[in-house]
């Protein structure tokens, strides 16, 4: 017996004591007639057991003392090591068409600017004939790239379809971002607007069911969305993403010349979004040269004054596009300044045939 009631009460009276405590309401004056030279004593205890209990990687093995007052000062966090709110910036949440051309550009830079990103995008996969050769390549060059699926090629029971979804979940697994190419590659300012929807929702779905991934960067066919399709992506909130940077490798064969075209444009306009595609073997070895020609004109930042590259993800070229917005209203305004630059300096203008094909009218 303890103060009149038998022991196994004793933690009951307590929590009902404690209870009413933090309610803000006196307890009956019975109870704390009974319980006055115990229940201190008794929520100690039990405090510290529930402490123990709860924060066993503090638990302290000596004698209940008297309870510390904890200190009532916020800590401090340094925001710098404070994580991203979102994995990547939303540059265009309206899915403007005008402004996903101005975005592929970059970040704002001196049209004479040594430091150069540069980030790799392929279209039209996943092949299981190439795409597994285009990721060995990446691999080798420790490069991370964004994939641009077409659903349907990993719909379907047959052994093509199978091995594209395992090809598929290999781009997945070796960490790469996979984005939404639509279902069926139309163009979606050509079809009825319940087609776009379901070119639209359907590549999405079956890129998750396959990949386990919801896409969230999108990429139209052939560039081209119209006002309404503009909207329709902005209400599913996806990324709309472009390029502006392109060498042709759907139509040519001459890996050479489609490397001299990619190169310049990548000397001329300072880095940017490459335009590649995962389903062609002349688009594999293209991008061989490519890496390695990136790769030997490195960016050092020990020599920030010699022209380099760096190759980065599609999010880190996001976010220093981020940091340095261009102060230009479209591409168009972009690509007048620099074609004036590079007259100025080289006492000529460029050739049309090895820049991109325009995107704006």
């Amino acid at each position: 017996m303890a103060f009149g009631l038998p022991r196994i009460f004793v933690p009951a009276l307590a929590f009902a004591l404690g209870s009413w405590m933090g309610m803000g309401k006196p307890p009956p004056e019975e109870v704390v007639r009974v319980a006055r030279p115990h229940v201190l004593r008794i929520y100690r205890v039990v405090k510290a057991c529930v402490t123990e209990c709860l924060e066993p990687t503090h638990a302290s093995h000596s004698p209940a003392g008297p309870a510390v007052e904890e200190d009532p000062s916020p800590v401090t966090v340094d925001p710098d090591h404070l994580p991203e709110p979102t994995p990547w910036p939303r540059l265009n949440p309206e899915c403007s068409i005008t402004k996903a051309w101005l975005v592929a550009e970059g970040p704002a830079r001196t049209f004479d600017a040594a430091h150069r990103l540069v980030t790799l995008t392929f279209d039209d996969g996943p092949f299981p004939e190439t795409t597994p050769e285009v990721l060995k390549l990446l691999e080798r060059y420790n490069t991370r790239a964004a994939f641009f699926f077409v659903g349907r090629y990993m719909d379907g029971k047959d052994v093509w379809a199978a091995r594209t979804r395992a090809t598929a979940r290999r781009v997945a697994a070796a960490g790469h971002i996979i984005g939404n190419h639509t279902h069926d590659h139309s163009i979606l300012s050509g079809i009825a607007r319940a087609k776009a929807i379901a070119e639209i929702d359907d590549g999405a779905r079956t890129i998750e069911r396959v990949t386990g991934i919801r896409p969230v960067f999108f990429r139209p066919p052939y560039g081209q969305l119209d006002a309404w399709g503009e909207r329709a992506l902005a209400r599913r909130g996806v990324e709309l993403v472009l390029w502006n940077t392109e060498a042709g490798d759907m139509t040519s064969n001459d890996v050479d010349a489609m490397l001299e075209k990619l190169t310049f444009q990548l000397e001329f306009q300072g880095g940017g979004v490459v335009l590649l595609h995962d389903i062609r073997p002349t688009s594999v070895e293209l991008l061989g040269k490519l890496l390695r020609w990136l790769d030997a004109r490195r960016w050092d930042p020990y020599h920030p004054e010699r022209k380099g590259y760096e190759v980065v993800d599609l999010v880190a070229y996001l976010r220093a596009t981020a940091a340095k917005p261009q102060p230009y209203g479209s591409r168009a305004e972009l690509e007048k300044a620099r074609q004036e630059h590079w007259k100025a300096t080289h006492g000529r203008p460029v050739e049309a045939a090895v820049l991109p094909m325009p995107t704006e009218s």
